[in-house]
């Protein structure tokens, strides 16, 4: 196919999708997850966007964005640094909509930067700001203006949300009473040292006075690894957007940032198999003969394999419960309906007549596959990956929902699970993240079934 095909042809399917206003919807809701996936830290974390403290500017979120003991997680810090490349891949995108070719290195150097970038801070992690040039100073000598500022926005944190739950401690007494419990509202503030000495909580008071001009981030004033404090049974009497998970988390910056690991599951897990799957299907599909018969038994053994056991079945012997392991192993028994697909793609193909002219002027056979067959053969599968994706987050939310899933995780899966564990008394923690999970699997499957209509050439005559 010429580049002007090609270039009418995705002209065609661009039309085709935004013809279809379900599918476009669709998409809106996926972006949106993404999006919100994305910048987590700007609309659920304990650290202000910006606060004027003494005189002076800060801006505490930013600087610790890529500080490994407040984002613990590999995998947040690797989404905080996408908030500054994903921006600059969206305009590229759309300032080279017509160099396609220059677009597509100038998003690959964009991606090699990224991960070149999380790879050095993985290997040399950035130190706490609250100690910034105490590397040769024992730190408790050493501390900066960061490390005031830090305690004093963490009393105002508690102190805030004291006062904002205090309409509830005449209810929170009597059940307390009803359950012979302790009557201690938030029984995780009074463990803070400063309330236990009069003279410090009063020079806290003061502090706090000398915050102006303090932008938190949009929806919820807790990160998620943040204890929020509180009794559990304080859920009873509070609205959903107070909600606190088992282990004190807050529920709702859980959810937040519970869509990257959804995301990245189903991203990362089906990229490992087109990764896997692209390659020997292409290889099996141009060669045929007794190479193709040998690598189809493979695809066939492998395919009577289910993945969701294997899944089960490797992480009990391993006894790993990492994200990480769960996104190889849908990865590595996931490619075989890519693989399939590519084949008979390429059976297809190879016997038309642009093939048989690539191999009159003499083209070596690596060049006919990934120049010529495989840009042919790429478009229809475009069609199996949404559904790939849906099916790659399903089986790790069950996982987890299975209680095999990441410990200490903020994944859908774990958060339905400990909604399950606290079933029926506290059901309500079961259905925020099982909503979610619903509307971005069905989002995910319509855009599936748009795609694969505007890929189908079939429908594409008018």
């Amino acid at each position: 196919m010429s580049n002007k095909g090609h270039f009418d042809y995705w002209q065609i399917v661009r039309r085709k999708l935004f013809q279809n206003r379900l599918g476009l919807f669709a998409f809106a809701i996926v972006f949106f997850f993404l999006v919100i996936g994305i910048y987590a830290p700007l609309l659920a974390s304990s650290k202000p966007l910006m606060v004027q403290y003494k005189g002076t500017f800060y801006f505490p979120l930013f600087r610790y964005l890529f500080y490994p003991q407040f984002f613990t997680k590999p995998l947040d810090r690797f989404y905080n640094l996408l908030m500054f490349t994903f921006p600059l891949a969206v305009l590229a995108w759309v300032i080279l909509r017509h160099h396609l070719t220059f677009r597509f290195w100038t998003i690959l150097c964009l991606a090699g930067l990224h991960f070149s970038c999380f790879l050095w801070m993985l290997l040399w992690p950035p130190g706490d700001p609250a100690f910034t040039g105490c590397e040769n100073t024992e730190q408790k000598q050493c501390a900066n203006n960061y490390a005031e500022l830090n305690t004093v926005l963490q009393y105002q944190q508690y102190k805030n949300q004291k006062e904002h739950f205090q309409r509830y401690e005449n209810d929170y007494k009597e059940l307390a009473k009803r359950r012979n419990q302790t009557n201690i509202l938030f029984p995780t503030l009074w463990n803070l040292s400063f309330y236990r000495i009069k003279q410090k909580q009063q020079w806290l008071d003061d502090q706090v006075k000398e915050l102006h001009y303090e932008i938190m981030p949009l929806f919820r004033s807790f990160h998620w690894e943040d204890d929020a404090g509180g009794d559990q049974a304080l859920n009873q009497l509070i609205s959903w957007w107070d909600l606190t998970r088992i282990n004190r988390k807050d529920m709702v910056a859980s959810l937040i940032f519970g869509i990257r690991i959804s995301l990245s599951v189903g991203l990362l897990a089906i990229a490992l198999a087109l990764l896997i799957g692209i390659p020997i299907g292409a290889i099996a599909g141009y060669y045929g003969g007794k190479l193709d018969l040998l690598l189809y038994r493979l695809i066939e053994i492998w395919e009577s394999m289910p993945t969701f056991f294997m899944l089960l079945m490797i992480v009990a012997f391993l006894q790993s419960k990492s994200v990480f392991l769960i996104i190889g192993v849908i990865g590595l028994f996931g490619w075989t309906s890519f693989s399939r697909f590519i084949r008979g793609e390429f059976f297809r193909q190879k016997k038309m007549l642009y093939v048989e002219a690539c191999h009159a002027i003499g083209y070596p056979d690596s060049r006919i596959i990934f120049s010529h067959l495989l840009p042919n053969a790429i478009p229809p599968l475009l069609t199996l990956v949404p559904f790939a994706i849906m099916s790659a987050i399903t089986s790790e939310a069950a996982l987890s929902f299975l209680g095999l899933g990441e410990e200490g995780s903020n994944s859908w899966g774990v958060l339905m699970d400990e909604g399950r564990s606290a079933f029926p008394a506290e059901s309500y923690l079961l259905w925020p993240p099982a909503i979610l999970l619903t509307i971005l699997l069905v989002s995910i499957a319509v855009l599936g079934d748009s795609l694969r209509d505007a890929l189908d050439p079939k429908l594409n005559n008018n």
